[in-house]
This record gives C-alpha cells, structure tokens and sequence, in this order.
C-alpha cells in the first residue's frame, strides 16, 4: 500500500521537473498541489503533505533527508470545539532552491524557506527562513549563515 500511494502521488505531481528522485518510501498527499523543482531529492520515509486547498513548492537542487515531515495543512486548535473536529488550517509552503533539510526535519504550514538555507537534522521549522541562513533546533533558530 505504501508503495502504491507512492507510485500514485509521484504519477499526480502538480509539477516534478527534470531528474528529480523521489525515494520508494515517501508519502505524498493531495499529490496534485505539490510541485517539485529540477534535481530534487526526496529521501526515505520523507512525508510531503499538502492540503486539499493549499500547495507546497519546493525549488531546483534542493534536498530533502530521510524521515522529514511537510505539510500545508494542520489542524485547528479553538477551545469550544474537538479537535478532531476543527477545519483545517491550510497554508502555502515554499522551500527555495539549493536548500538542504537534514534527517526528521519538520516544516510546518506557512513557512517560506529562502534559497540556499540549511535545515539542521531535527529541527522544526515555525517561521520563515532567509536564503543562505542556518538554523537548528526546536523552534529552529538561526546558527549561521552559508558562507
């Protein structure tokens, strides 16, 4: 079944450019509203989940390593109602071009990751990302800068 959504997904890709390589063992979700660049590496058990009214772009040359987490869609957290319950909250994702997500990293609904920027491994990823800026942690937090 894993193998099948895989196969299904990569077949649906709103976009997937030239080379890009999308590992057996990766889940797409709403497939149609992912659009990957040229060159993308996608490695195992990478989750890449967008909404059914939101999209998740991801530029040239970028990596994404194993067992991280995309999504554009998350649930709502109001007080009066289940949580099981609450619409979604759907948010455009846009990860640039040569960008580097380490091992089980998380990026959540919303963020805007710039061109060049390195993603820690295990970081999780609640604000946007300059281009070239390092970050880690959890919340990520700038380290450096790709020099």
């Amino acid at each position: 079944m894993f193998f099948t959504d895989n196969v299904w997904g990569i077949m649906h890709l709103g976009e997937c450019g030239k080379s890009a390589n999308v590992r057996p063992s990766a889940s797409l979700a709403n497939s149609h509203n992912i659009f990957l660049g040229e060159n993308v590496h996608v490695q195992r058990h990478v989750y890449i989940w967008a909404g059914k009214n939101s999209t998740i772009m991801i530029g040239d040359n970028t990596i994404i390593g194993p067992g991280s987490f995309i999504t554009s869609d998350n649930h709502g957290t109001k007080r009066n109602q289940l949580i099981r319950e609450q619409p979604g909250d759907e948010r455009d994702i846009i990860i640039g071009s040569d960008v580097w997500l380490g091992a089980y990293s998380i990026v959540l609904p919303g963020i805007k990751i710039g061109d060049g920027a390195v993603i820690a491994a295990g970081s999780v990823v609640t604000k946007d990302v300059a281009p070239y800026t390092i970050v880690a942690g959890v919340p990520a937090k700038e380290i450096g800068q790709r020099v």
